[in-house]
């Protein structure tokens, strides 16, 4: 599943994925986010790994769930600095197993550690 990037003109907020789309809808049974952050369906947004602004683009592989606080807070910054490895196999062990049309868990924890190993 891959979504279309934004084009570079287009504002850097109010992305859209299949990924927030099923968690707001309630088929998504995620109660944490990437930095370990409790989610809700008020406080969810969606996090680039590679940042877009440095190049990240926005497709399944490079997207995660966490609270906008947290997205803001890390901004741009090298996901290294904020990055704790409990809390990333929390997250992604909740999508272990699971498949809802159009979205497969263990497809998607194998492409969010492909794009971990490559850029932290």
């Amino acid at each position: 599943m891959i979504i279309k990037p934004i084009p570079p003109n287009s504002p850097t907020f109010g992305y859209s994925s299949p990924l927030k789309t099923l968690y707001k809808k309630g088929d998504l049974p995620i109660k944490y986010g990437f930095y370990g952050d409790k989610l809700t369906p008020k406080t969810v947004t969606l996090e680039h790994l590679k940042p877009h602004s440095k190049g990240g683009k926005t497709i399944l592989s490079n997207l995660v769930l966490a609270t906008k606080e947290n997205n803001n807070r890390r901004g741009d910054k090298p996901l290294g600095l904020f990055i704790v490895w409990e809390y990333v196999e929390r997250y992604l062990s909740q999508f272990v197993g699971l498949k809802v049309k159009g979205f497969d868990g263990d497809l998607y924890i194998k492409m969010i550690r492909k794009t971990l190993d490559e850029i932290v």
